[in-house]
């Protein structure tokens, strides 16, 4: 719903967890690509640390047992685009000991999808047509939204090559009824299938996630449909509502679906639909559970309060569970959790893939499940690969005035500005989008306005604000942005998530600065006196005692690692917290103008300070590109955003 006319704050706008996998994807091209590993021969796993099955990283995991062999299918890695591999694949003979391989399972992509941006499949036998089907995920080129298509493998080839030849998605709620065969409400997308086959009838169903955390709706749901007997989407079908994200420690979003059959004695037997919970990019993401009459619902949630399972000893933020049986007859789930306490792509963070044996008490009804370490395999927990982190893109930077005027220094490019327009308020900030070949400029009235490729998602510019916008910060995919007013009201637009605002508040000083977290979970807020409000995964580290006059803040830029940033004053001081390094300020020195506002380096290692004249003034690894300090300007600089 709209925000309120008289509250500058959007509550239920949530970002989507798997589109930060293409910008990812671009900037992990540094790590290495993982080729034909062999599982270590290290300890097995045990309750007390958890351990991959082998190196590799391996997210969103689904296995297809066939022939008395089992195979992994998971999401692509993140590699250099010679070394991407669209659907990553592992083997193994027993389902505990896996082999992973270099091959992809979805070499070509179909013409409607983007390269670079495939994860979570999911593999069944067709015995009417004799072959393998593979769902997976994708992002449609023509909406930037994501879908789900459909590939084929011969009965001769678990491991495929698979092929899609289609012209469209099989399934994507996005409002958009063109090729595709499910009905659609506009949702936002479809991503994450899940084959499951009924045993009670032979039925199959195809579960998913709506993606509506990608545009405002914010609300996330498990939906299924029912399978021909060639397990493709009975034509014309309407998807059936499951689960919604309506408990707390979701944080908005529900993914992942895995529906498992549990058969009791004497006959009949109990649905469970497992599930993930919560951002991928986080320690609090974790695996819920909840019950349903059958794969048409109705479904009840009953992880209403704490995960399934969570973080523990050897591995952060398990997510993507996939039930399948061991040869024992013991139900195993495979998932997939940042390894260690390494989160996050940008840190050298890898997703390997662990097994849980999934058992059931006897005390309750429904039984409930836990999920243990499998004591028959993984290896023990170990740091991860040395990784160089991703290569920096060339240094630039854009400096903007407050009549929208950009200029653009070093790799920084020009696509557009508000320079001569007649405007109904002044510009307060530029960001850029993720390839740095757009970016948005705002005016304090909340008015946004887009150049090159950035997205136009929504602005307050029509709406009568309690106080004035400041600034705005882009969401890590750059499908979405936050707006911040001065008293803390937060607006969200396109699939920037809602993580919280200090609109009502009553703050005793005005917000003048705003930064995100690491991996756009988050974002703190600073006031004029240095009181700094964090949000969503964004940590306090903490803030000066006081900050009057001369020191009134005037910028924030986080650091690379999320735990830290850096506070600069209108008279050039910079205070940094947590991790942030002392790399040096203007403090002392005669300054022909106030500094607005600072910007990191992609690093970490520097940063550059803003002057309201147009001067720059460089620390650490910053380099100087070059200025407006000193060159008449026809309005005062207010902003700085760099490559």
């Amino acid at each position: 719903m709209p925000p309120s006319p008289t509250t500058p704050r959007w509550h239920r706008s949530r970002r989507t967890t798997t589109a930060t996998f293409t910008l990812l994807a671009a900037l992990v091209a540094a790590v290495p690509a993982v080729s034909s590993i062999e599982m270590a021969t290290a300890p097995a796993a045990s309750a007390a640390g958890w351990g991959p099955v082998h190196a590799g990283d391996f997210p969103d995991p689904s296995v297809l047992q066939w022939n008395g062999s089992y195979y992994a299918f998971a999401t692509q890695n993140f590699a250099a685009a010679s070394q991407t591999i669209n659907i990553q694949e592992s083997t193994s003979p027993d389902g505990v000991h896996w082999t992973q391989s270099n091959a992809d399972a979805l070499p070509q992509l179909p013409s409607w999808a983007e390269v670079g941006n495939t994860w979570s499949p999911s593999v069944a036998y067709d015995a009417t047509a004799n072959h393998f089907v593979m769902y997976y995920t994708a992002t449609q080129a023509s909406t930037g939204d994501q879908c789900i298509g459909v590939a084929t493998a011969p009965a001769t080839s678990p491991l495929g090559p698979y092929t899609d030849s289609s012209s469209a998605p099989a399934v994507c709620q996005n409002g958009i009824d063109v090729g595709d065969t499910v009905d659609n409400g506009n949702y936002g997308g479809s991503i994450d299938p899940d084959i499951f086959t009924d045993p009670s009838s032979g039925q199959s169903w195809l579960l998913w996630k709506s993606d509506g955390n990608h545009i405002a709706l914010g609300q996330t749901s498990i939906w299924s449909v029912p399978l021909t007997s060639s397990l493709l989407p009975v034509a014309g079908a309407n998807p059936i509502l499951l689960l919604d994200d309506d408990q707390s420690w979701q944080g908005g979003v529900i993914e992942g679906p895995d529906m498992y059959f549990r058969p009791a004695t004497g006959g009949g037997g109990t649905y469970y639909l497992f599930y993930s919970g919560g951002m991928f990019g986080t320690s609090t993401y974790g695996i819920g559970w909840a019950t349903c009459s059958g794969p048409s619902g109705p479904c009840s949630d009953r992880t209403t309060s704490n995960p399934l399972l969570t973080t523990a000893a050897g591995m952060s933020g398990p997510g993507g569970p996939d039930v399948y049986t061991l040869p024992s007859g013991q139900p195993v789930t495979a998932f997939a959790a940042w390894q260690g306490s390494t989160i996050g792509y940008l840190s050298c963070g890898i997703r390997p893939m662990y097994l849980a044996d999934l058992t059931f008490d006897t005390g309750n009804a429904p039984s409930t499940p836990s999920l243990t370490p499998d004591p028959g395999g993984g290896t023990s927990p170990a740091a991860n690969p040395t990784c160089p982190g991703p290569p920096p893109p060339p240094p630039g930077y854009w400096q903007v005035a407050s009549d929208g005027g950009v200029f653009t220094f070093g790799a920084a490019g020009f696509y557009g500005s508000t320079g001569s327009m007649r405007l109904n308020k002044p510009v307060v900030g530029l960001a850029p989008t993720p390839d740095h070949r757009g970016y948005w400029l705002v005016a304090s009235d909340g008015g946004v306005f887009a150049f090159g490729d950035a997205g136009f998602y929504g602005s307050t510019g029509s709406i009568v604000l309690n106080k004035p916008v400041i600034g705005m910060i882009a969401t890590l995919d750059g499908h979405g942005y936050w707006l911040i007013a001065s008293d803390g009201g937060v607006f969200a637009y396109g699939d920037a998530t809602f993580y919280g605002s200090a609109g009502s508040d009553n703050l005793a000083y005005p917000v003048t600065a705003a930064a995100p977290s690491f991996l756009g979970g988050g974002y703190w807020m600073a006031d004029a006196n240095g009181q700094v409000l964090p949000y969503g995964n964004a940590v306090f580290e903490g803030q000066p005692a006081f900050a009057p006059g001369g020191y009134r803040i005037t910028g924030m830029t986080g650091t690379r690692s999320s735990n830290g940033y850096w506070l600069a004053s209108a008279n050039g001081n910079v205070a940094g917290f947590g991790d942030a390094a002392p790399y040096g300020s203007m403090y002392g020195q005669a300054l022909n103008g106030p500094v607005v506002g600072i910007t990191a380096t992609p690093d970490g290692a520097g940063y550059w300070l803003q002057g309201s004249d147009g001067g720059i003034f460089t620390f650490g690894d910053a380099p100087f590109l070059g200025s407006m300090g000193g060159l008449p300007l026809n309005a005062p600089m207010v902003g700085i955003a760099s490559t």
